[in-house]
């Protein structure tokens, strides 16, 4: 004969086998519910025997995750991370960079020489020393509008890099956050598989952008320290603030942790702004060097020839158009743009009818001769005056006098700023000679001849200024100019097609662990309707068991009336 203390048991058994499937349906029910949510990991109950053949008990709900997957993802995300920010900054440097044809820089530098092909045959027309001159005023333009693009750029970098920082500053402190609210979870048993789940998605969200390596605490908390750098951002309940700081001496945005310590991120979007912004070979910089080695190869050789040149009217007066440091220091480092070497060049002074009435021959040597030493042997010259002005020469021309130039093998005259074509030696500054600007005529079309008589019709000079087009200049004599933008062009170019080819690969590699992750951790909805089916059918199972021990005591006690 069965007890009646076990029928009486066997309400409880029942009671026990209804609250754990009803668990368990609430577990799948939440699986289902969050089948689309971005960083669920699908939980299961965990179903024991209870001891003393009591039922059944719902131990744990354990989330199902493989933390060698989450790392491995961790370190995906941020490597695409970096290679996102590097194709977007590529990118927009191309942009700057675009040169269709007819269009562009090289369409510009073109018309400039075009226009002193022109110039050579027809020296005396108006008109085409206008056009010389406008074309000049193009490439100076064109050459500061991709000039002052690029900077734009590199503010905007420099901007994008302090939003990224208040981003992975607030990330950090969340995830402190989390770590305190997870620990208390676990001390009091219960499983913050929830709070797990949103720790994962922002510690991934901070590796894009700063680039961490996560290790897992004993307590449920996670420590995070930036990749490569052992500098904590994150260290159980407190987080540890990243500042960036522009540093003008440097012309570089500077990363520090902690308040102090310097940084640089290894991963993540950080690492590829702060390179992109920072370094000399980084694209901003690169591409910015390059045009400013343009211009200043340009402005240089233009100069040269055109300093030794002579246009329809001599000058009255002439200002330099760059100032030196001192005027007793020696012209070489008097800072200067263009360095003078040991030559000379010489000054030819003309009267109302063209005639010579006097030259001279100014020497210099490199590392001795000063500004001062120039402005002595002018003014030895019959005719000229030259006084120095707040480190700046100029040079007067007594009545009925002007003056003009010829045979400058020093650079003197370039580095000056005397009767040159350009002013300015970077992409941002190049300029035409307000000289030039004001006056057409003094655009140095002719050379003066062995006699020293400048001829109206000559364009000896033009022709020389032409002939630049296809001089092999740049890259140690190998390249010209159009050469050297081409290949600044293809680098930019190429630098895009591999940061776009890195993207690709990675999210492909990415994709790769994704899958492996969500085969451990996402939710099927088919696995989870058999799940419900199966847990369904055990409910019902435990229901029907408690009506048939209710329908036995009832038998009982109708036995004992």
């Amino acid at each position: 004969m069965i007890p009646a203390t076990s029928l009486f048991n066997g309400f409880h058994l029942a009671r026990r086998a209804l609250a754990a499937h009803q668990t368990a349906l609430q577990v799948v029910g939440h699986n289902l519910a969050n089948a689309s949510t971005p960083g669920y990991s699908r939980t299961r109950a965990v179903l024991t025997p209870a001891p003393e053949r009591s039922g059944v008990d719902v131990t744990s709900i354990e989330r199902l995750r493989d933390r060698f997957l989450d790392f491995a993802l961790l370190g995906e995300q941020q490597a695409l991370g970096k290679q996102h920010a590097q194709a977007g900054v590529a990118a927009r440097v191309q942009a700057v960079f675009a040169d269709p044809p007819g269009e562009g820089l090289s369409a510009v530098l073109d018309e400039l020489f075009q226009g002193f092909q022109d110039l050579s045959a027809s020296p005396t027309d108006q008109a085409v020393r206008f056009e010389v001159k406008d074309a000049g005023d193009r490439l100076a333009q064109t050459f500061q509008l991709m000039r002052g693009r690029l900077d734009q750029l590199k503010r905007d970098v420099g901007v994008e890099i302090d939003q990224r920082v208040s981003e992975a500053n607030s990330l950090a402190s969340r995830i402190a956050e989390l770590n305190r609210q997870i620990v208390g979870v676990r001390a009091q048993g219960s499983s913050p598989n929830d709070l797990l789940d949103q720790r994962d998605v922002l510690v991934g969200a901070l590796g894009e952008i700063a680039g961490v390596t996560a290790t897992d605490r004993i307590d449920g908390s996670v420590q995070l320290a930036l990749t490569g750098t052992g500098m904590l951002l994150v260290d159980g309940f407190s987080a540890y603030a990243l500042t960036a700081t522009l540093n003008m001496a440097t012309d570089a945005v500077d990363l520090t942790a902690n308040g102090s310590v310097a940084v640089m991120p290894k991963s993540g979007q950080l690492s590829a702004l702060l390179e992109s912004r920072n370094l000399a070979t980084g694209a901003i910089k690169q591409a910015a060097g390059s045009l400013d080695t343009l211009a200043a190869s340009i402005a240089l050789e233009v100069n040269r020839a055109h300093a030794s040149g002579a246009g329809l009217t001599g000058h009255t007066s002439l200002t330099a158009a760059n100032a030196v440091s001192a005027a007793g220091a020696a012209l070489t480092a008097a800072g200067l743009a263009v360095t003078p070497v040991s030559g000379s060049f010489s000054v030819i002074v003309h009267d109302t009818s063209g005639a010579v009435t006097a030259s001279g021959s100014v020497t210099i040597t490199a590392g001795t001769t000063t500004l001062d030493d120039v402005r002595t042997a002018l003014n030895g010259i019959a005719g000229l005056t030259a006084t120095i002005t707040g480190g700046t020469l100029s040079i007067a021309a007594a009545a009925n006098r002007s003056f003009s130039f010829k045979a400058d093998s020093s650079d003197a005259l370039a580095a000056l700023g005397l009767n040159t074509f350009f002013t300015g030696a970077t992409a941002s500054t190049l300029a035409v000679n307000t000289v030039v600007a004001n006056d057409v005529t003094r655009i140095a079309a002719a050379v003066a001849d062995a006699g020293n008589l400048v001829h109206p019709g000559d364009g000896a000079n033009a022709l020389a200024l032409a002939r630049l087009r296809t001089a092999r200049l740049l890259a140690g004599g190998t390249q010209t100019f159009t050469d050297f933008y081409g290949a600044a062009v293809a680098r930019v170019g190429s630098q895009m097609q591999t940061a776009s080819e890195g993207v690709r690969r990675q999210e492909a590699s990415m994709h790769v662990v994704q899958s492996l992750q969500q085969q451990v951790s996402g939710v099927s909805t088919d696995e989870e309707m058999i799940n419900l089916s199966q847990t369904q059918t055990a409910y019902a199972a435990a229901a029907r068991y408690a009506t048939t021990v209710n329908a036995m005591i009832d038998t009982l006690f109708e036995a004992l009336r």
